[in-house]
């Protein structure tokens, strides 16, 4: 009999129905905004009165505009629609996951009750396969390790939290492979449908705007349409490319084009705020880079004082040097092991070192200002290792990360002003705690954020 184990279908852990229904508002965003110019199309078609040889072309040219309209807006309709299928499939995969996951917490505690992991196959395993183990001898050594265990006393439940974990993660697997296989082929149809309306040196959208001060206005103008952007949501970044290994990312640049306009920023490479009067005079230091951030990611700007007050106090920018340069040299071979296997602090990857004033991964970084994460060069690292240590650039990248982190909640349609304590709080949580937000450490540093938000809110003052 074929068996479904947890690692099949461990990747559920990082699968977002929230981020996934983000996306889907995104595509109906641009539906309604494309929608929402075809009245305008069709006035400019039917009011127009007037004769001249160029009537025949305006009418085809409009024809074709409102065609464009409708083909596009029909299919970012069918790609919400499959994205939005997909993630409530995912809500059901991960809840068949969390079964499958409390049926092998029980069988865990039958075994606990006759043996211990003697060998290191049965050590390194999970508990279904520890079963399978104990039920059946695998070889030698285990048919010698398991001579004093007496399973039949556990025996008939012990088979049934087997089998009923193996059907949860098959039902998840099949659940969310499925629902994955409508969505893909879904938004390929989607993709294929859509009108290419480029031609001769058209390049992108981007190109056309810069050449026409008209169609530039008309830009700063939309911009304050609600259909510019989703509700809770930062200012829409500009037409971005590919990052290439050598390159400042788009959103980097526009960072530090954004700095040149704002006071410098307070550093605490040598020496960070240590008591509440000292991080009360950084974030007093630092308001206006902090106001411009949140701005930016559209966030309440309390809400990154906050944790600008939980983080300066930490450990010193020389010290994160230190830590990076020995998971470095433990990378490389210079040192005996792993970096994980660095004792206490130091063990980690160097890509999970953290730096700033405001504390924050160099991968999550990455993620943040378009790099990809799992493919760093050595120049994209060093790029932002060293945006990280700069203050100005940190807020940024902090608030920005915030922002990632909103959109995986449940409130990421609130508005900045709108956003009550209890979100803030748990948006703290989730900053600390990622996807594990909800663990003891990550509440508990949530509640920290609470308790001193009133004293970040009066430092911006």
């Amino acid at each position: 009999m074929a068996y479904t184990y947890r690692q099949d279908v461990a990747f559920l852990e990082d699968c977002n129905p929230p981020l996934v229904e983000r996306n889907a508002w995104e595509f109906r965003r641009l539906r309604d905004l494309l929608l929402a110019v075809e009245p305008g199309a069709k006035r400019a078609a039917t009011h127009t009165q007037w004769v001249s040889q160029n009537r025949k072309p305006y009418d085809h040219r409009l024809r074709e505009a409102r065609d464009l309209i409708t083909h596009l807006a029909d299919g970012y309709d069918k790609a919400q629609s499959a994205l939005l299928h997909y993630a409530s499939a995912l809500v059901a995969a991960r809840s068949h996951y969390s079964d499958g996951k409390a049926a092998e917490q029980t069988l865990a505690g039958l075994i606990s009750r006759v043996a211990d992991a003697e060998t290191r196959t049965a050590q390194e395993a999970g508990p279904m396969r520890q079963w399978e183990d104990l039920r059946g001898t695998t070889g030698f050594l285990d048919w010698a390790a398991e001579l004093t265990v007496d399973i039949d006393e556990i025996k008939d439940e012990a088979n049934r939290a087997h089998d009923q974990a193996s059907a949860a993660y098959h039902r998840a697997r099949t659940v969310e492979s499925e629902a994955r296989d409508t969505c893909t082929e879904a938004m390929d149809k989607a993709y294929k449908a859509l009108p290419d309306f480029r031609g001769g040196d058209f390049a992108d959208a981007k190109s056309l705007i810069d050449a026409i001060p008209a169609l530039r206005t008309e830009v700063a103008e939309a911009r304050r349409d609600s259909l510019t952007r989703l509700p809770g949501s930062g200012a829409k970044a500009e037409f971005t490319t590919a990052v290439g290994k050598d390159d400042v990312s788009p959103s980097l640049m526009d960072i530090r084009m954004r700095l040149t306009e704002l006071p410098g920023a307070t550093d605490a490479y040598w020496a960070v705020p240590r008591n509440a009067e000292e991080r009360r005079e950084w974030i007093a230091a630092n308001s206006d880079i902090i106001t411009a951030a949140a701005q930016r990611s559209g966030l309440p700007r309390d809400m990154v004082a906050g944790i600008a007050w939980q983080e300066v106090g930490g450990q010193w920018g020389w010290m994160d040097d230190g830590v990076d340069t020995v998971r470095e040299l433990a990378r490389d071979g210079w040192l005996y092991g792993s970096p994980e296997s660095l004792p206490s602090r130091l063990g980690g990857s160097p890509d999970e070192t953290s730096f700033g004033p405001i504390a924050i991964q160099v991968r999550r970084a990455a993620e943040v200002l378009g790099y990809d994460p799992a493919h760093l060069t050595d120049s994209q690292r060093d790029t932002i290792e060293a945006s990280l240590q700069d203050p100005g650039q940190n807020i940024f990248i902090a608030s920005e990360y915030l922002a990632m982190l909103k959109e995986e909640s449940d409130f990421a349609d609130v508005p900045a002003d709108e956003m009550t304590r209890e979100q803030r709080q748990e948006l703290a949580a989730r900053y600390n705690g990622g996807p594990y937000w909800q663990d003891d450490k990550a509440q508990a540093y949530g509640r920290g954020f609470d308790e001193n938000l009133d004293d970040a809110r009066s430092a911006l003052k």
